[in-house]
């Protein structure tokens, strides 16, 4: 047994299910480890498995009811959720020549029954290995989330883990089986399935900025000038990820884990120079290879591993011995030069166990450093995924069809408990560079968990927003500082997927899962507790100059996140969106915490000095901004800060507070200004601001629709009250069709007087049927074909509404 050291030890306590909760047998041991999580295991030699697996973690949780009936041939183990019967020490899937079922599982008061190798055929998937080379969409693995109401995952040929963290190969003799039932409550379904893995991990706060990642042989210089360029047009970054040419090439592998010292003379200046900018290195590995004797630290590695100091050595994951010298002696050193982003790119999708493997020594060698809460960016490994690192996807295709799958593989990655994959954003390879196409993929990352630019290398590949034309660039630039300025929020539910396992992406048919199969609005999905998105994956009408959306929005009231109209839910519309404008809806009541950037250092990710907090109307709500110092792991021991946002919301009075709730005041600013933006909301002169019971001075007025108040140099420890009282204080901002026709005919370049007509025809109270004869009248009043053709459809889409 090898020790590894304190961060891979295991506490094989909770890896044990309680013997209560335990039902043996010669041959057979079953499990509950909760009220909808059952645990199966046979053995024709009669021996289990209490040792942690690469996928479950814990099975010591809850304190499940059952009811047990027993005798001699019969076990019947039932609660509200299930009733499992079992054949006692009869193989549980039967035999070619007794091939019926000796255990089944059926779901309470219902019809529905599982047992050993059922199809599972209403399972909505869960997740891939990669998309690369990706033509449409690709084959996706099995997930939790299943009409069915239950789900099993096979856990008999994963490799157990010591007390030591040690990896020792598993038997594959054995049945081991988990079974959630959870009927109609995925929630339930999904809590079990953390509890049994392990949550998420949190990420650097710098995770959720915008990430850079262009196959070019970036030299020094090249870096120089990259981050130069990005301050000059003020855009932000956070993440520079370098790829394989940026390591050594040695003449007996192309593994290595050194910087090529004729490209970067000095990575450890390189790092310093990008940390002072706000930007964190990142740099592409293998580990799916050999240590070489040419590598810079090979002695280091000897020494600890004491091998032959004149042999290459293959990186074997099962030996501890050996990955002790791995991490200590050439991945330390690595990290030691700056590097905050591992990026494993083993591209072996036949060998999760192994990828699993590396991506568990990586992240336990990262927990080793509390000043630093280190990164890793790998291929899928197939096993609790959510674990221990950022998924790549792999290289994607320039084209409207890769962007129309992504939210929707995004979504369904949920239901295997996954939010953070990192696409390709732009695309990388092949296709048509289409300014359109670039800026719905900006868009939609800039509501993606994470957000990474990335292409392939050559000039002709336009990733940088500022090669594109002047409005192509302006939108980018305002999405990718607004995904900055989101930095607050993303990190908040960030926090609590990694300590409650609530997914940052919910997809819709969570709630309305005949929505799985509308090719309309399958790609729609919650984002994080207060938004939900329904992106844009085609392109505009050329004529009109408007993308065509049709949308569905969940029961309630939401708001254009970024105009503020009024949207009622629980039906579907049919909606006119500009290049600038993206389909983001708060709901009603939401609270959305904002930073408001530096200009002289808009990279800086931190807690932020100037706090904008976005409210809209219509219900009193509680919103917890979390925040810790976004780069160790000292928030473990408490080193962070919670600050509690309630809206109490009244017809005619409303009010908020900010109300430190625990932690530590060292990670953020001592003093902080605050902007709060009531949204489609009226003025009034009813305004009143305390900070710890005492009067503040603020500034209040109207920005379109807002009622903003903003005041300053507050102590980020008071008690802050905001108190207004006006009449009927919400403006009545409902999403009107009409507002789109205006704006389309306003854009259309044809002379106004044919404007004028086609507004009569359009708005009056005639009949669809002639309003369509009008339109076509219009030719002979010069209205080109190709606008009669437009108009004719539009009407069309009024008859949808």
């Amino acid at each position: 047994m090898y020790d590894l050291g304190e961060y891979f030890k295991i506490d094989l306590v909770k890896s044990k299910t309680p013997s209560t909760f335990v039902y043996r047998g010669k041959n057979y041991r079953i499990s509950i480890l909760s009220d909808t999580l059952i645990r199966l295991e046979y053995s024709e030699s009669g021996s289990f498995n209490d040792y942690p697996t690469f996928f479950a973690q814990n099975r010591s949780f809850g304190q499940p009811k059952v009811e047990v009936v027993e005798d001699e041939s019969i076990l019947i183990i039932r609660n509200d959720n299930f009733v499992l019967e079992y054949k006692k020490n009869k193989n549980f899937v039967g035999s070619k020549l007794m091939p019926e079922q000796n255990l089944k599982v059926t779901i309470t008061n219902t019809e529905k029954i599982w047992y050993f190798n059922h199809p599972e055929a209403r399972n909505f998937k869960g997740t891939a290995f990669s998309l690369d080379n990706m033509n449409g969409s690709v084959d996706l693995d099995k997930g939790l989330f299943s009409l069915d109401g239950f789900t099993s995952i096979d856990d008999e040929r994963t490799p157990i883990l010591d007390k030591s963290g040690n990896i020792i190969a598993p038997n594959y003799m054995n049945i081991d089986t988990y079974l959630f039932v959870y009927n109609s409550n995925f929630g339930i379904g999904l809590r079990d399935y953390f509890n049994l893995t392990g949550l998420p991990l949190l990420p650097p706060r710098y995770t959720f900025g915008v990430w850079w990642n262009k196959n070019e042989e970036y030299s020094e210089e090249k870096v120089l000038d990259l981050v130069n360029s990005f301050k000059r047009y003020k855009i932000p970054f956070s993440v520079l990820l370098l790829g394989e040419y940026a390591r050594n090439k040695y003449s007996s592998t192309n593994t290595s884990f050194s910087f090529n010292k004729n490209i970067f003379p000095n990575p450890k200046a390189l790092s310093s120079f990008l940390n002072k900018n706000g930007i964190h290195l990142g740099l592409n590995i293998k580990t799916d290879g050999i240590i070489s004797t040419e590598e810079e630290h090979h002695d280091d590695f000897v020494k600890i591993y004491s091998a032959d100091a004149d042999k290459n050595i293959p990186i074997n994951v099962y030996n501890p011995n050996l990955m002790d010298g791995f991490l200590k002696g050439i991945i330390n050193p690595l990290l030691n030069t700056g590097v905050d982003v591992l990026w494993i790119d083993d591209d072996n999708k036949n060998n999760n166990l192994r990828n699993f493997a590396s991506n568990y020594y990586l992240y336990k060698n990262f927990l080793s450093n509390v000043e630093k809460r280190g990164l890793i960016l790998s291929r899928n490994f197939g096993i609790a995924p959510h674990r221990y690192s950022i998924l790549y996807s792999g290289n994607t295709f320039i084209n409207w069809k890769t962007l129309r799958y992504l939210p929707f593989f995004n979504s369904t990655a949920s239901n295997i408990g996954v939010s953070y994959w990192s696409h390709d954003i732009g695309g990388f390879k092949g296709g048509i560079e289409d300014g359109e196409l670039y800026m719905r993929y900006v868009q939609l990352g800039v509501y993606s968990p994470i957000l990474r630019l990335s292409s392939d290398a050559g000039k002709y590949y336009k990733r940088e927003p500022w090669k594109w034309d002047a409005e192509t660039f302006n939108i980018t630039h305002e999405y990718l500082t607004l995904r900055h300025r989101l930095i607050p929020y993303l990190y908040s539910e960030a926090k609590k997927y990694s300590s409650f396992g609530s997914p940052m992406i919910q997809p819709l048919y969570y709630k309305y899962p005949e929505t799985y199969d509308e090719p309309l609005y399958k790609n729609e999905y919650y984002f994080g507790s207060e938004l939900f998105i329904s992106p844009i994956v085609t392109p505009k009408d050329s004529i009109m100059s408007r993308v065509v959306h049709r949308l569905f929005l969940p029961n309630g009231v939401w708001y254009d996140f970024k105009t503020g109209k009024k949207f009622t839910g629980g039906r579907r519309y049919v909606t006119f969106y500009r290049d600038e404008d993206y389909p983001v809806f708060a709901k009603t009541g939401a609270i959305i915490p904002m930073a408001v950037l530096d200009p002289d250092n808009i990279n800086d990710v931190s807690s932020p000095k100037t706090l904008e907090i976005h409210i809209f109307p219509g219900r009193s709500n509680t919103y917890k901004l979390y925040e810790d110092d976004g780069y160790s792991s000292k928030y473990k021991d408490g080193l962070s800060y919670t600050t509690e946002i309630n809206y109490y919301y009244k017809e005619n009075d409303f009010s908020v507070s900010l109300e430190p709730k625990d932690g530590q005041r060292e990670v953020v600013p001592e003093n902080r200004n605050y902007i709060i933006r009531f949204r489609n909301t009226k003025y009034t002169k009813g305004v009143q601001v305390f900070s710890n019971e005492i009067n503040v001075p603020f500034k209040s007025y109207i920005e379109d629709n807002d009622f903003v108040i903003t005041f300053d140099n507050i102590p980020t420890d008071a008690k802050i009250y905001v108190y207004c009282k006006g009449n009927d204080i919400e403006i009545d901002a409902s999403r009107a069709i009409n507002d789109d026709l205006e704006g389309i005919i306003t854009d259309l370049k044809i002379s106004t007087e044919l404007k004028i007509l086609i507004d009569s025809i359009l708005f009056s109270d005639k009949p669809i049927k002639e309003k369509r004869i009008q339109i076509r009248k219009l030719r002979r009043k010069g209205l080109d074909t190709i606008f009669i053709k437009m108009f004719i459809k539009l009407l069309e889409y009024i008859a949808e509404v």
